[in-house]
């Protein structure tokens, strides 16, 4: 048994009347992330040391370093080289998938809280998810 402590887990999804394969067109790129999110003001791609990585500019000036892990046909897996987020050691994942006659957006990330209040953590995290998808939910409920 570990005298570790169990890493914090966000998870948070929206489900939506329209085809997966549209959706992902239109939000699942690695760098469209500015296109979407209405915290991320732009998104610049780069690759660093043989890997991609995304360049984050936030709506508060804030920026981000964020390097893309695994790209499948309808997901990616990312981790946070440095940023804003009270968060050390975060892994992320981002997946739209068929669900009935539509598809989920569900969002993930499991990380190590960076700041004492590790409910404070979750909920930062959080929000940034919320946010996300409620402006995916808008995108395709018009």
């Amino acid at each position: 048994m570990s005298d570790r402590e169990p890493r914090d887990r966000v998870e948070r999804w929206v489900d939506l009347d329209a085809d997966a394969q549209r959706v992902w067109a239109e939000v699942g790129g690695f760098g469209a992330i500015a296109d979407w999110h209405p915290l991320v003001e732009s998104c610049e791609l780069v690759e660093l040391d043989g890997d991609l990585h995304r360049h984050l500019r936030l709506a508060d000036g804030a920026l981000m370093l964020e390097r893309l892990v695994e790209q499948g046909p309808h997901h990616y897996r990312y981790e946070i080289v440095e940023g804003p987020l009270p968060v050390e050691d975060y892994l992320s994942t981002f997946t739209v998938f068929a669900r009935g006659k539509g598809c989920r957006v569900f969002w993930s990330a499991s990380f190590e809280p960076a700041i004492p209040d590790a409910e404070e953590a979750d909920r930062v995290v959080a929000a940034v998810y919320e946010a996300g998808l409620a402006a995916i939910r808008d995108r395709f409920s018009a």
